[in-house]
């Protein structure tokens, strides 16, 4: 820089300058030197070099700190990887065993009513040589129910003077005796041929009505429990045939109607009862207003059966169409 602006390098100049420097304004462009530039543009530089090297600093430290925290991440992710992979697998497995146990499950629920139906069927076929005889009041029979049913078959049905009974047992079923207000027990008379139960059951049915102390009673098979569940159903359909003198029949677990174009047979109430509303005869359990009858007393305890009642609902025959129950979505339509 001397040499470029034609300084002298001198001693005795360099000491004037740097007396000239010391009293220099540097506030005052015209009193600057090379020198003070000089020693400017260095301080700059060494004041630059100490930010570039916290600035450095800084953004190595942040560098670290930014892949310390993505291997954190990093394995943070990993670890939920192997959570959701594991999780996956166990759903997986959970879905197998579930499909497993599901078809397990049928299985045994297919087996234990193959086992139920045989249960009934050996019930059945140890009851067949029985007859329950009903509506006997409490008592009649006095002390010996065996002798009661001799003298009253012998009395009332018309059997050969020479058969020979061969009653085995004669009791009431339970054996223990009810309050006063308790429905009457059934007599079970059983028989040791089956031949002779069956002559006595239709001789006792082709005579009709038989009374006992001014008390109608009547003659039925034994049946299993399940059975008599069954056959109870069709209650509300007798009912309705009866009193439209159509003839029936309710053979075991199944019901004969004899239509005027043909017999057709039902294995079912509620087909029975389908049928019946169709054709226009009234079945109670069709026609039942849930809401109001006395009987049903599930339209006593709760009121939503007369929420349904209001919007329209107010017999079962408006669930179905036809043979079928509507679905949800064609009662929320016309309801």
């Amino acid at each position: 820089l001397a040499r470029t602006w034609g300084w002298e390098k001198n001693s005795s100049a360099s000491k004037t300058s740097n007396a000239a420097e010391q009293q220099a304004d540097p506030n005052d462009d015209a009193n600057v030197t090379p020198s003070y530039l000089l020693r400017a543009i260095e301080t700059l530089k060494f004041e630059l070099k100490e930010d570039n090297d916290s600035i450095r600093k800084d953004i190595n430290s942040s560098r670290q700190e930014m892949r310390s925290k993505l291997d954190n991440i990093s394995k943070e992710m990993q670890g939920l990887t192997e959570r959701v992979d594991e999780a996956e697998t166990r759903v997986g497995q959970v879905k197998e065993v579930s499909t497993e146990l599901t078809r397990t499950l049928l299985q045994w629920i297919k087996r234990q009513r193959i086992t139920q139906t045989k249960l009934t069927d050996f019930e059945s076929r140890s009851r067949r040589n029985n007859i329950r005889l009903f509506r006997v009041e409490e008592g009649a029979e006095e002390k010996s129910v065996l002798q009661f049913i001799t003298d009253l078959l012998r009395r009332e049905l018309l059997l050969p003077s020479d058969l020979d009974l061969k009653i085995q047992r004669a009791h009431r079923t339970p054996t223990r005796k009810p309050g006063p207000n308790a429905p009457l027990r059934p007599i079970i008379i059983n028989f040791q041929e089956f031949t002779t139960k069956e002559l006595v059951l239709r001789q006792a049915w082709k005579k009709g009505r038989i009374q006992i102390k001014g008390r109608s009673i009547y003659f039925d098979h034994d049946y299993a429990p399940e059975i008599v569940q069954k056959r109870k159903e069709y209650q509300a359909v007798k009912r309705a045939l009866k009193s439209s003198g159509i003839r029936f029949q309710t053979p075991y677990t199944s019901m004969r109607i004899h239509w005027r174009d043909g017999v057709q047979v039902y294995s079912s109430a509620h087909s029975a009862g389908i049928e019946l509303h169709q054709t226009g005869i009234r079945y109670y359990k069709l026609l039942i207003w849930p809401s109001q009858s006395q009987k049903y007393r599930t339209g006593q305890m709760d009121n939503i059966l007369k929420k349904w009642s209001d919007r329209g609902m107010t017999a079962v025959c408006m669930l179905t169409d036809g043979k079928l129950f509507k679905s949800f979505e064609m009662l929320k339509e016309e309801f």
